[in-house]
């Protein structure tokens, strides 16, 4: 299997540290890009949305999006899945979609622009609005993660992948979350240190 991969995106780092969960390191060629909007990056040779991550299985067919690689990896590994059958199934996909639903909100618009665009041509009432409802979901997520405490499952390892990617480089949203959320970076440093998988796969330069 191959793997595309970045090592600042939050959903490939979901895709990763499931992998890492699962002790599939040996079966999975890793394929870093440091650059995913170049269009010119190799990656998008073999991955027609241009986005990352993107799995390689080893029919050769190619896996595009965080979710469904991450459930294809749970599927095949071997330790206890993250993806519930029981009755926190719901609850569990609820709080991953909340998860996705703020980075959704803020990378293709707010950190997009801030990173590609001078400030004059930003899109500042778009970015507020935007923001507004960030800051109404980190109040839920908030309120959402007192009920699994330091239990790993997709959810709670996604929400773990967006609260270090939020302060990893507090320039991408112009929010800072320690400021207003702190227990959730009291949280996110806990499982951190609980799990090897989390541990190893902090966003990095």
């Amino acid at each position: 299997m191959k793997l595309w991969y970045s090592t600042t995106s939050a959903f490939a780092r979901k895709a990763v540290a499931t992998l890492k969960y699962h002790q599939l390191d040996n079966q999975v060629e890793m394929l870093r890009i440091t650059n995913s909007f170049d269009p010119n990056s190799p990656h998008n040779q073999d991955n027609p949305l241009g986005r990352i991550p993107a799995l390689q299985m080893q029919n050769g067919e190619w896996l595009f999006g965080s979710f469904l690689i991450s459930q294809y990896l749970d599927e095949v590994g071997s330790q206890p899945t993250l993806f519930p059958m029981n009755g926190k199934r719901w609850q569990v996909l609820r709080l991953h979609a909340l998860v996705d639903g703020i980075l959704e909100n803020t990378i293709p618009t707010i950190t997009a622009e801030r990173r590609l665009r001078p400030e004059s041509e930003w899109w500042t009432a778009r970015h507020q609005q935007l923001m507004e409802r960030n800051i109404r979901s980190f109040a839920q997520l908030e309120q959402q993660l007192a009920i699994y405490g330091d239990e790993l499952n997709i959810g709670t390892l996604s929400a773990v992948c967006l609260i270090d990617w939020w302060t990893f480089r507090p320039e991408n949203t112009g929010f800072d979350l320690a400021a207003h959320f702190p227990k959730l970076i009291e949280w996110a440093a806990m499982m951190n240190e609980k799990y090897a998988c989390l541990k190893a796969t902090k966003p990095t330069a």
